[in-house]
Formats: C-alpha cells, sequence, structure tokens
C-alpha cells in the first residue's frame, strides 16, 4: 500500500529504511503506516504485526528476542510504543485496534511472563438500546517503567500501571494501579502490597537485594 514505511534507527540517529525485518511479518492494511526499530534492534522469531492507516508500531532498543508475539494497530491513527529492554514470554499479545486514535506504551525494562494481553477495546461494540450510544468505546493504556507483569495476565482498556509495579499471575486487570512500588492481583486485580521493588535476579545466599530507587 501507498506510503507504508520500515525504518531502522541507528545508535546515532541515522533513519533508514529497510524493506523487511527477519522473524516479523508486518502486514500493511492500509497507507501511511510506519515501523519503527532503534538500534541494537529487537530481534523477532515467529511474530506478527498489522497496522491500517496512519499508524505506527515502535521499538526502542533493545538486544532480547520476542518470540510468537502478535501487535495489531489498526484501523486508523493508532500506535504502540515499546520502550527499552522489553522482555516478553512467549505469545504476547498487544491491541490497540477496533477503533481509531488508540495508543498503547509501554515504558521501560517492563517483563513479561507467557501468555500476556494488553488489549485497549474490547472487541465489540455493546449499546444501549433506547439511544445507540455505544457504552463500551476502547481507550488509552499506558504501562510505567520497570513492570513485571507475571503469567497470563490480562489488561484491558484505561488502564494506567505506575512504575516499579508487580501485576500477578493471572490477574485480570480492569482498573488502574496508580500507587507505583506495589503489588496487584486477582480478577478483577486490586492492590495487594505497597512499598516493594522487584530485580532480575536473586541475591546471593546471605545477602539482601539492593533497594536503591534506580533498579
Amino acid at each position: 500500500m501507498r506510503g507504508n514505511r520500515i525504518y531502522k534507527i541507528s545508535r546515532d540517529g541515522k533513519k533508514r529504511r529497510v524493506f523487511w525485518v527477519f522473524g516479523l511479518k508486518i502486514r500493511f492494511k492500509g497507507k501511511n503506516s510506519t515501523v519503527i526499530l532503534h538500534e541494537p534492534c529487537v530481534r523477532f522469531r515467529h511474530c506478527a504485526a498489522r497496522l491500517g492507516d496512519n499508524c505506527r508500531i515502535e521499538f526502542q532498543s533493545s538486544g532480547t528476542k520476542l518470540k510468537y508475539m502478535e501487535l495489531d494497530a489498526s484501523p486508523l491513527n493508532n500506535s504502540i510504543d515499546i520502550g527499552h529492554d522489553l522482555l516478553p514470554g512467549d505469545h504476547t499479545c498487544i491491541r490497540a485496534n477496533r477503533e481509531p486514535d488508540l495508543h498503547i506504551r509501554l515504558g521501560d525494562n517492563c517483563l513479561f511472563g507467557p501468555g500476556s494481553k494488553i488489549v485497549a477495546s474490547d472487541g465489540h461494540p455493546i449499546y444501549d438500546i433506547t439511544t445507540g450510544e455505544v457504552l463500551n468505546r476502547s481507550k488509552d493504556i499506558e504501562i510505567g517503567d520497570h513492570v513485571w507483569m507475571t503469567t497470563g495476565i490480562t489488561i484491558f482498556k484505561g488502564v494506567k500501571i505506575a512504575d516499579n509495579t508487580v501485576i500477578a499471575s493471572n490477574s485480570i486487570v480492569t482498573k488502574s494501579c496508580s500507587v507505583p512500588n506495589a503489588i496487584y492481583g486477582g480478577t478483577p486485580a486490586k492492590l495487594l502490597k505497597e512499598n516493594i521493588n522487584w530485580d532480575y535476579n536473586f541475591p546471593s545466599a546471605g545477602e539482601k537485594a539492593d533497594v536503591s530507587p534506580d533498579i
């Protein structure tokens, strides 16, 4: 389609056009849409991306590998922004689709467990039968920095998640998690514990974790 582009941006900010990305099947369903990869680029394996008109999917730099990931930014003026050093589990799904002008943003240093979903739409409209008004409009999603979204979670429309947060396994997040340094969990997810942080690795036996705020 006319005007669709794939770009790689080097460490010094130079942009160059490319025509395919190994391991990422890109389907442009409209026009004037872009996929942008910042070097060092994410590596893909069996991943797929779909874009509509005037849509954008952008990955900040990361040396990690994404496997079986699905991204959907459609139909019009929608975007998915993924921060530096994302570590997702297999079969992660991110969808800013079904309605126009939707945006999903993931911060830096986020971690997903397998089978997680971020969806900005309910998938189908629900109407008031008297007025015809749509009752379940889609909404943006924003996830902060250093958020650990564990196995099998679902994050729904309109949710904002604060920095340094943990979402417990198999949780369904329907409302914003606005308290930073906290654990949320359940169906629907609610605040379980405050004054926490998390790291990728356990300390050695007999040592305590580094509790500096910039973990």
